[in-house]
């Protein structure tokens, strides 16, 4: 702060009797020094020199010469407070969140937050956008990013879309210009978790009347298990692009394939405890 600088400046000049020695003290140019106090006499209102006379105070000079060390400790000391606040916060977040982003986002937020607050404890679920709105229903998590629930009775802010895509191993020669070339096809899912998900997959179980359906409930484990087996899945389009196992994406003549990601919770977020609302806005910068 400027006005901390300015009594700083002040404080010096007072002990070493000119402004030049002040200057030489505080590494500053002489200009610095001089500027220093003539703001400060411009905030106060007051000449704090006898004009003519640099190291001669007037009498309200010689008033804040009395009261400035007292400011300055004061000053440093709420500083001090506000830096060691952090390391005496205990708080304990509760989070759910979805695949794939548990790993492309929590790590680096969770190492940076931990530092900043080191008592912080952090409760995570990983799950499905239903086992996550299911969590938040008992209690056990303050709020969730995922997909959106068919329940309407949370609070959900939508981040952005991200689109569901067919992917097979690079080795099958497999081509689909219409949904009957899926006939006899076995296809990877991971249960009924997201809403989104499994609105397509009746769909395609409507269309198509001869699908095998494989369950495998960890959906990250699926591109591995494709690349080796040939078969089919819908995967989010992040799991895709992190992924290591060499896998092409089908164009299937489906309708929206796209899925909402957001901000699940009973009630906004904007009313939560500000070291949540101070996590979720470092979330969102790395999301967005």
């Amino acid at each position: 702060m400027d006005f901390i600088k300015e009594l700083q400046s002040f404080k010096t000049i007072v002990e070493e009797g000119t402004f030049t020695k002040a200057a030489a003290k505080l590494n500053y140019a002489q200009s610095t020094v001089t500027n220093h106090i003539k703001k400060l006499e411009d905030e106060l209102e007051v000449a704090l020199f006898l004009e003519g006379k640099s190291n001669v105070l007037t009498l309200e000079g010689e008033l804040l010469k009395q009261a400035v060390p007292g400011l300055i400790a004061q000053w440093e000391g709420i500083k001090e407070q506000l830096l060691n606040a952090s390391n005496n916060v205990e708080y304990s977040l509760r989070m759910g969140i979805v695949q794939p982003y548990d790993i492309l986002v929590l790590p680096e937020l969770i190492h940076t937050f931990s530092q900043q607050y080191p008592k912080i404890k952090f409760d995570i679920i990983v799950g499905s956008t239903i086992e996550l709105s299911e969590a938040l229903e008992a209690n056990r998590i303050d709020f969730a990013l995922c997909s959106l629930p068919h329940e309407d009775h949370f609070v959900y802010e939508e981040l952005f879309k991200e689109e569901l895509c067919c992917i097979t191993s690079t080795t099958n020669p497999l081509s689909i210009k219409e949904l009957a070339d899926l006939e006899g096809i076995h296809l990877y899912h991971s249960g009924t978790g997201c809403p989104v998900r499994r609105k397509i997959e009746r769909y395609l179980d409507h269309c198509v009347s001869s699908l095998h359906w494989e369950y495998v409930s960890n959906i990250t484990t699926i591109p591995y298990l494709i690349e080796q087996t040939g078969y089919c899945s819908l995967i989010p389009r992040s799991i895709i692009d992190q992924t290591c196992a060499q896998v092409k994406i089908l164009s299937l003549p489906l309708p929206d394939t796209r899925m909402t990601i957001g901000l699940l919770s009973r009630q906004p977020l904007t009313l939560s405890p500000s070291i949540t609302k101070e996590f979720v806005f470092e979330m969102k910068m790395c999301l967005l």
